[in-house]
């Protein structure tokens, strides 16, 4: 298969590599830098793959949603790579795609919605070494892969009043202590979050997968303080999955955890509700009076602010992050983009 897999590679002069969760381990991500740099050509992660491939990286040109968003640009592909990309991570549905793929997985998966024309199973570093002595560079331009990147940047923007999801996640992006890790909950917020949010590296990002688990982040985000003592993390939630878990902040208050919830606090279960509303369908049950968290937080005894549409975000970040253990930021915001935001991501 790997003669097979050079073929491929050497007909191709213009791939693209899509990469997933299985690229997170061992050596794979400098195995994954080392092709990008090879083949010069663009490289999309999945959510859970976000870091794999700095977003430094002059390579990297967004995420692979799985949709329409990155449509265009692989359209424009001539290979496929999938660089451990696990079949869960594809929205079920008719495979939009005619150029060949060629699978390196590191071990047998669950069928593709796509059937490769040609599979390699191993060590992915492993793969890219013996690959890598035929590889030549592509004909992709470093224009056209900056123009990628702008064109996905400008479908993922966030429109709407006051605080948003967008604007808040880029000013803790800002503020947050170097190596800071994020974990991230399910629901409209979460595709702005990964957006702007600066991924450089494997595990970095917290997501869940398959059904996308509300009440996730936090959790997740206390998991991770225990692990990793010394470096902060944040956890980027909704109202509603914040409090599905509100009690979990006695457990990071009593285990001192060095985590900064923000809470996107937009009283609605956003995208349940733009789902009603495609199906020409009434709000029913997704909206509902906004809850103070903040003060619910520091009930708990967790310190915490709440941050009103006009109010400075930028001094509160700051506060929160130079905080003793876990603190909590309520941000009031608006969810008036994010309809436009899922048509542009999904059609």
């Amino acid at each position: 298969m790997l003669a097979r897999a050079g073929e491929l590679l050497a007909a191709s002069r213009r791939p693209i590599i899509l990469a997933g969760l299985e690229a997170r381990h061992g050596q794979a991500p400098v195995a994954l830098g080392q092709l990008a740099d090879a083949l010069g050509c663009p490289v999309l992660a999945s959510y859970k793959a976000s870091g794999v491939l700095p977003a430094s990286h002059p390579g990297f040109a967004g995420l692979f949603t799985g949709a329409t968003a990155e449509a265009d640009l692989i359209h424009a592909a001539d290979l496929i790579l999938l660089f451990g990309l696990d079949p869960i991570e594809i929205i079920p549905g008719r495979w939009p795609y005619r150029s060949p793929v060629l699978d390196l997985c590191p071990a047998p998966a669950a069928p593709l919605a796509v059937a490769p024309a040609c599979r390699v199973i191993g060590d992915l570093a492993r793969i890219t070494g013996a690959l890598a002595p035929d590889l030549t560079p592509s004909d992709w331009s470093a224009g056209e892969i900056d123009a990628a990147r702008r064109a996905m940047a400008a479908k993922l923007a966030l429109g709407g009043a006051g605080h948003t999801a967008q604007t808040t996640v880029r000013a803790a992006a800002r503020a947050a202590p170097a190596a800071t890790r994020l974990t991230v909950d399910a629901g409209a917020h979460m595709f702005s979050t990964l957006a702007a949010w600066p991924a450089g590296e494997p595990f970095g990002v917290l997501k869940s997968n398959g059904l996308s688990t509300m009440g996730y982040a936090l959790p997740a985000a206390i998991a991770s303080a225990l692990e990793d003592p010394a470096r902060h993390v944040v956890a980027v939630t909704g109202d509603g999955g914040m409090l599905m878990c509100l009690a979990e902040l006695t457990t990071a208050v009593a285990l001192g955890c060095r985590l900064t919830v923000i809470v996107i606090n937009d009283a609605a279960l956003s995208l349940i509700d733009i789902k009603q509303q495609r199906q020409q369908n009434r709000s029913i049950g997704v909206r509902y009076a906004s809850a103070d968290i903040a003060a619910c937080a520091g009930a708990l005894g967790c310190r915490a602010w709440r941050v009103e549409p006009g109010d400075e975000l930028a001094r509160v970040l700051s506060a929160a992050f130079a905080a003793d253990g876990p603190t909590l930021i309520d941000v009031v915001a608006s969810a008036d983009g994010y309809g436009d935001q899922l048509l542009a991501l999904r059609g």
